[in-house]
Order: structure tokens, then C-alpha cells, then sequence
């Protein structure tokens, strides 16, 4: 779980697929609330999405703990401006941390590229050729 510190509160932030699915209602995509995050159209606006992200996943990561979700951009009132910078490097991590949980504590990841359709044919069939 990735965190960050705001006014001397510690904010765990998730990213999975209720964390997804606010983010299409929001933004239409993870990309689009990427592209807003960066300074694309305006500072404000970058400003803007860094603080919906972190409510979405601030709230998402209280959800999965069985927490309130009470989390709002109130949080960030009065932060330092550092803060933003911090937020958005825990927002990547989370992401990335969601995409790569498969494997973690599994071992060594299989980086191979798969056809699961494939593989399944295979397992129920025995395989085929060679």
C-alpha cells in the first residue's frame, strides 16, 4: 500500500478495481486522469486531478480496510505545496503496485508473455505439436 503524510496524517492509498471504476466515472479513463494530472491543459486543472485521485483512492483504500469512506480534498486544505508532488509519486506507486500484485510474495515474477485461451485449451486437451 502506498502512503503519504498530509498535515501529519497518514493516508494509505489503493488502487484496484473499485479505485478503476470511480476513476472512468471521473475522468472517462486512467489515462485521461493521467494526462489531466500532468500540467496538459493548466496548472489548476493538474491541481484538480491530483486531488480527485487522492480522494478516489484514499477513500478506496478505507473501503477495503472496512473504514468510512470520509475522505474528502478537505484533507488537503492546507498542505504544503510539496505535498502535491508526494501525492502524485503515491498515486504511480499504488497503481503500479496494483498492477504488479499477482506476483508479489509469490516469488519471481513470470515476465513471459501468455495466451491464457491457449493454455487452457492445452491444459484440457493435452498439447499439441512438437
Amino acid at each position: 500500500m502506498a502512503k503519504v503524510i498530509i498535515n501529519g496524517r497518514v493516508y494509505g492509498i489503493r488502487y484496484d478495481l473499485s479505485a478503476q471504476e470511480r476513476v472512468e466515472e471521473e475522468f472517462g479513463d486512467l489515462k485521461t486522469a493521467f494526462a489531466k494530472m500532468k500540467k496538459t491543459a493548466s496548472e489548476r486543472e493538474a491541481l484538480d486531478a491530483v486531488k480527485k485521485m487522492f480522494v478516489i483512492m484514499a477513500n478506496c483504500e478505507r473501503d477495503f480496510r472496512g473504514e468510512p469512506e470520509d475522505v474528502t480534498a478537505e484533507a488537503l486544505k492546507h498542505a504544503p505545496m510539496s505535498v502535491i508532488s508526494q501525492l502524485g509519486a503515491a498515486i504511480v506507486d499504488a497503481i503500479q503496485e496494483s498492477m504488479r500484485v499477482e506476483t508479489a510474495n509469490s516469488g519471481p515474477a513470470d515476465d513471459e508473455v501468455h495466451d491464457g485461451f491457449l493454455e487452457e485449451l492445452d491444459a484440457k486437451n493435452g498439447k499439441t505439436g512438437g
